[in-house]
């Protein structure tokens, strides 16, 4: 896959994507683990999520919900 035809990957935490990342303490954030087939994966300012991660959430359903919860 060309780096042009690359989707963007959410993170199921926060929502950040590739190209719009969360600022942590160390800085903006990276990817922990990311599914470049399903387009999702767990940012460094969202380790929390690893747990969700690991239970299968990776969804967008998954990720707009914990969005709305952090930030509704």
């Amino acid at each position: 896959m060309k780096q042009s035809e690359l989707v963007l990957a959410h993170c199921i935490g926060c929502g950040c994507d590739d190209h719009h990342s969360c600022d942590t303490d160390y800085g903006k954030c990276t990817w922990i683990i990311v599914d470049r087939e399903l387009n999702v994966g767990v940012c460094s300012g969202c380790e929390d999520a690893l747990a969700a991660w690991q239970q299968g959430a990776r969804s967008a359903a998954a990720v707009q919900a914990r969005a709305l919860r952090r930030h509704g």
